[in-house]
């Protein structure tokens, strides 16, 4: 009677918690190498200064090498294997609300998914859409255990992009309501 009455708690408490998912472009790339620039390096490690107290417990990479190395530093530290997707946007997507709840997660993308991803976690998208050279953008989604979807953005690290994030989505104050701050 007691191991039913705990499983029931730890569902009941896995579904009032809140899903945290950031989501970046992969830092800048070097020209003509596979491999991220000094200012990508840069990059990677101003993400994980900014992420250091949001107890990020998955990370997710593209297939390609810059997004490896955007997560490198933070998963180095926190002792996390990033792991790789290669579904479609939608199935990503499912994929995280499903067996993400109550977790923190990271994911590491290219420009042109980003805000598909946006909307398919059911977040409301600030523009349009991202250009190549938006790399200072980091994207951050609370998903409510009622499936409500609230969705900031916040700039990290030096300047380097070509969209403005709207003023209705920039994250005034970003330890407000964010696990661990």
């Amino acid at each position: 009677m007691l191991i039913p009455f705990v499983l029931f708690l730890s569902n009941f408490s896995a579904l009032a918690q809140k899903t945290n998912v950031w989501i970046v472009n992969n830092a800048e790339k070097a020209k003509g190498i596979d491999a991220l620039s000094d200012t990508g390096k840069e990059r990677a490690i101003a993400l994980l200064k900014t992420l250091k107290h949001d107890d990020v417990q998955v990370i997710y990479i593209t297939p390609k090498k810059i997004s490896a190395q955007t997560a490198e530093p933070l998963a180095t530290r926190d002792k996390i294997l990033p792991r790789i997707y290669t579904d479609s946007v939608q199935k990503f997507a499912e994929i995280i609300k499903l067996n993400f709840i109550g977790k923190n997660v990271l994911i590491i993308a290219n420009y042109n998914t980003i805000i598909p991803l946006i909307s398919a976690l059911g977040g409301e998208t600030p523009f349009d859409e991202l250009d190549k050279g938006d790399h200072d953008q980091l994207f951050c989604l609370t998903i409510k255990s009622k499936g409500d979807v609230e969705c900031t953005v916040q700039y990290y690290g030096k300047k380097h992009h070509v969209n403005e994030i709207p003023q209705s989505a920039i994250l005034e104050n970003y330890s407000q309501g964010i696990p661990g701050r």
